[in-house]
């Protein structure tokens, strides 16, 4: 099986990235021919969070190459995707990109004679909207991924009038190899170190965790730490309505217990695990509309699982998020091992007492830290996710956009 896997966007080092990453690790353990080709007309804050290796390649599509370059444009990927079973549109470009990688992107995609699998990562429209190719891209597909089949983006898919098949599909994760190699002994930890991981985006949650500390836990004996929360549009916002130390870059800042929360900025993806799995406990807090879930779960989620913490996630994430093995939401789920926190502005005294029950008992949080990895590690495993993923695609019609029966997921 030959892969080509385009990313329009290039390295930006988030979700996208991790996801592209993990599927082509896997792809390479099944003995199959995966190269992706990702643009770098654009540069990304975090574009070096992950290593890559040499089934990684990064050029400009555009026509000017950068000194020193040997491939530009796309004629090269066109040639290398005549013989591929298929090729994966990871992202498309923005429309900040360079007009000439744009057109050149265009020229890509109205260029492939085989099979054409369109993922889209993104859950809201309007972010959706701000990438280039957009429409060409989606009737040009024959497959298209979104993580829910009842988002704003397949119905939107349906009324530009697709003939490609529409699936919904998960991210795939190996957390078996982040605790081999995270994992602490529970006396390693700080059970009173919290750690948030995210970006300086309001729906990652990081309002709901300044709640908490505000009114539970402050002038308590705990470190409150979160990364990922770089500069942006939105910080100067943050600034002014939050309290909190500001180390910035700087994470071998000394930090002190029983202070305001300390912020970082884009972390380096090894050295974030690593500090992680020292911690007692880990926050994702993401905020997503009912219809943009299904079955899907962020990086994060399963990352502070895998390296050995205490989950902390968002009751109203969790109350419309099925477990691909249970069937049930995953909060009516019993011993998932997760502590479920709800809307700024909630009660979080139960939770705050269950949180100081686990740091002071090392027996207790070990059993819970397990019954948590052994319930997310059933749910994305990437011998699931991916073969599902690439079955669906090999052997998908285009019959397959019908709408959608949201009854069985929000009723």
């Amino acid at each position: 099986m030959k892969i080509i896997h385009i990313l329009g966007r290039g390295i930006e080092g988030c979700g996208v990235t991790r996801f592209t990453l993990e599927m082509k690790d896997w792809a390479l353990t099944q003995g199959w021919d995966y190269k992706i080709y990702a643009t770098k007309d654009k540069k990304w804050t975090r574009a070096k969070s992950h290593d890559l290796d040499e089934n990684v390649i990064q050029q400009k599509f555009g026509n000017k190459p950068a000194r020193g370059d040997v491939d530009f444009g796309v004629d090269n990927i066109i040639e290398d995707a005549k013989d591929a079973d298929m090729v994966v549109v990871g992202s498309l470009p923005s429309k900040g990109h360079p007009d000439d990688c744009v057109e050149n992107f265009t020229k890509l995609i109205n260029s492939i004679d085989t099979k054409v699998v369109m993922i889209q990562h993104d859950h809201k429209m309007m972010s959706i909207r701000r990438n280039a190719v957009l429409n060409e891209t989606i009737k040009r597909a024959d497959v298209i991924f979104s993580y829910s089949t009842k988002s704003p983006f397949m119905e939107y898919c349906r009324e530009l009038g697709t003939n490609a098949a529409l699936y919904n599909f998960c991210n795939g994760i190996d957390i078996s190899t982040i605790k081999n190699e995270y994992w602490k002994p529970i006396e390693e930890q700080d059970p009173n170190h919290l750690k948030w991981i995210g970006r300086s985006a309001y729906w990652k949650g990081f309002d709901v965790l300044f709640d908490l500390y505000e009114k539970n836990a402050k002038n308590q004996d705990l470190l409150f730490t979160l990364e990922g929360m770089e500069r942006s549009i939105q910080f100067v916002d943050i600034r002014q309505k939050f309290d909190f130390n500001h180390p910035d870059a700087d994470f071998d800042a000394k930090l002190e217990h029983n202070s305001k929360p300390y912020v970082f900025s884009a972390y380096k993806y090894t050295d974030m695990l690593e500090r992680l799995s020292k911690c007692g406990f880990g926050f994702q807090l993401t905020y997503l509309q009912p219809e943009y879930i299904q079955n899907f779960i962020e990086f994060t989620h399963l990352e502070i699982v895998a390296a050995g913490c205490i989950p902390i996630f968002r009751k109203s994430y969790g109350d419309h998020c099925y477990h691909l093995q249970t069937g049930n939401a995953m909060t009516s789920d019993k011993d998932n091992g997760t502590i479920w926190l709800g809307e700024v502005g909630s009660d979080h005294s139960e939770n705050m007492n269950l949180i100081n029950q686990l740091r002071k008992d090392n027996v207790m949080r070990d059993e819970w830290r397990h019954k948590a990895y052994e319930y997310y590690h059933s749910h994305n495993s990437p011998d699931s996710s991916f073969n599902d993923f690439y079955n669906k695609a090999k052997e998908a019609d285009k019959s397959i956009n019908r709408p959608v029966d949201l009854g069985a997921f929000l009723g």
